[in-house]
């Protein structure tokens, strides 16, 4: 039995962020400060759930015309950055502070959620 692309990426996706989880939850008590449980696990579960609408959004174009796909495709990465633009300004808007160091952890995730997201779009145009 074969896996959809979207479960096997979903997948993954549950790894990278149990792997920030983990990594996240061994650093943040003891080594870095600006930043605490609470605050770290809220902006993960955030970048989980919106990557995993990406991927649902995207493979749902892939399954479309392809016309339809590039607009899905375009939408999905839209969405994700409008996303993510909204959760930073509304977070600063109810703490009125954003420590560096939050901010340096946001973009690491960023940067990782985005780079993640980027592969799988890419393996998955090439697949058929």
């Amino acid at each position: 039995m074969r896996v959809s692309l979207q479960l096997k990426y979903a997948a993954y996706l549950s790894i990278l962020t149990l792997s920030f989880l983990i990594i996240g939850l061994f650093l943040i008590p003891d080594q870095i400060s600006g930043i605490n449980r609470n605050q770290f696990l809220l902006t993960l579960s955030f970048y989980f759930l919106v990557n995993l609408v990406v991927i649902s959004l995207f493979f749902k174009g892939k399954r479309k015309d392809p016309k339809k796909s590039l607009l899905y495709t375009f939408s999905a990465i839209s969405a994700k950055f409008l996303l993510y633009l909204l959760f930073i300004v509304i977070y600063f808007l109810v703490t009125k502070n954003l420590s560096t160091t939050y901010l340096i952890v946001f973009f690491i995730l960023y940067l990782a959620f985005t780079l993640f997201t980027v592969l799988a779009i890419i393996k998955a145009l090439k697949t058929k």
